[in-house]
């Protein structure tokens, strides 16, 4: 699964100890784009270890994997790659004809 987004801030690590167990975790502020360029949706997405430190502001292909959350268990989409994409714009109006 495939959804085109747009990156407009990373937050800042945030980590801690709980249960005695150390974690970890980064998010970064997204609009999710329409094909046409056009937003959609804003929201907060969750970065995966592998992607954290190396993810800046801009334009993505993101792929989605299904998986199950380990203390709800939903079944919820995870960011699994991001890949650099060029917004396709739509043509500019053509001027009027002089007669």
């Amino acid at each position: 699964m495939q959804s085109i987004i747009q990156i407009i801030k990373v937050n800042d690590k945030k980590s801690g100890v709980k249960d005695g167990r150390p974690w970890e975790l980064q998010d970064c502020e997204c609009i999710i784009l329409k094909e046409t360029g056009e937003p959609d949706q804003v929201g907060v997405l969750p970065l995966p270890k592998d992607l954290r430190d190396n993810v800046k502001v801009g334009t993505y292909i993101g792929s989605f994997a299904m998986r199950a959350d380990l203390r709800s268990r939903r079944i919820e989409a995870v960011l699994t790659g991001l890949q650099p994409y060029a917004v396709k714009q739509a043509p500019a109006p053509a001027a009027p004809k002089a007669a």
